[in-house]
């Protein structure tokens, strides 16, 4: 009976680890879906860039070097490695973009220009595309990061190599404005 006992308290723990696993892999997937997201969005985001530094390029207020650094923000797109990389890199479009359109009221003329109009709609649209991929991507870490803390289950997240995720800060100029 005894035997009976133990064989079965085994199978209970296998069947416990095995589920316990397959919740680490789904998570795990759903993170890196999220991130796979977070980032189509931001290319698509980064391709607007050549067409709002060519319309940047006509405004007094904005100089030669910034629109050299705008149009090189496309290609520091594909060269960044790290998430921090890309939170900086993010951070710096958003504030260029803000820039322009900040530059752009000034210009009156641009309301009845069906080309700006149209870019502009795009990189709002696009801006809010990254806004919620990056609100998905986090979320997806937290809960893949959640059970990876809890005690027991952190041991079998150490045994499979599963790393814990990095959080995609928001813009920090965002919560200043807040206050």
């Amino acid at each position: 009976m005894v035997i009976w006992f133990l064989f079965g308290a085994m199978c209970m723990l296998v069947i416990l680890l095995m589920l316990a696993y397959l919740k680490f892999v789904s998570l795990n997937k759903a993170a890196a879906r999220a991130w796979q997201q977070l980032d189509n969005h931001m290319k698509n985001r980064a391709e607007l860039i050549p067409s709002l530094a060519l319309s940047a390029a006509s405004f007094s207020e904005l100089d030669r070097p910034f629109i050299y650094e705008l149009s090189a923000l496309k290609d520091n797109c594909r060269k960044t490695n790290s998430l921090q990389e890309r939170v900086q890199l993010e951070s710096d479009i958003t504030q260029k973009f803000k820039k322009v359109f900040t530059a752009a009221m000034n210009h009156p003329e641009l309301k009845n220009d069906e080309h700006f109009q149209k870019l502009q709609k795009s990189i709002i649209y696009a801006e809010s595309k990254v806004q919620s991929s990056k609100k998905k991507y986090n979320s997806a870490a937290r809960d893949f990061n959640t059970i990876t803390g809890v005690i027991p289950l952190n041991l079998l997240a150490k045994i499979f190599e599963f790393e814990p995720y990095e959080y995609f800060d928001f813009d920090p100029s965002l919560e200043k404005n807040a206050n």
